[in-house]
């Protein structure tokens, strides 16, 4: 089955239900999760893409797109099993990704820090300015 894409406008409430519920159930070997960013530049357009992001991503993770680029929240991930995700998708597509992870709680214990983490790596590294 494939993931959908859901509204920008609902990434910080996402992240901030996902926290809650981490906290709530009290579930600490499940914590970790993963925020990725991604984006395509010249190949922003290209349909291949989209699908095969929606096929390539679980149903559980939460797909955002952002301008033509994509934010996905991956519960239940590590840093690590985010960046191989990402690696094998940019082997997969063959083209030159610009992309960003970062994790709860290691970059932000609330959806406002991990967002401005997001905004302030992404920035430094790309030079993209994210706003959301």
């Amino acid at each position: 089955m494939s993931s959908e894409f859901f509204p920008l406008t609902t990434l910080k409430n996402l992240i901030s239900h996902h926290i809650a519920i981490l906290e709530r159930y009290d579930l600490q070997s499940e914590k970790e999760f993963s925020l990725l960013y991604f984006e395509f530049g010249e190949y922003k357009e290209d349909l291949e893409i989209k699908k095969t992001i929606q096929t390539v991503f679980r149903n559980c993770d939460i797909i955002f797109e952002y301008d033509g680029d994509y934010i996905i929240l991956l519960p239940k991930s590590s840093w690590q099993y985010s960046f191989d995700i990402l690696k094998e998708l940019r082997e997969f597509l063959n083209k030159d990704v610009k992309d960003t992870i970062v994790t709860y709680p290691e970059d932000g214990t609330s959806s406002e820090k991990i967002l401005d983490s997001l905004k302030k790596i992404v920035k430094e590294n790309h030079d993209i300015t994210l706003e959301f």
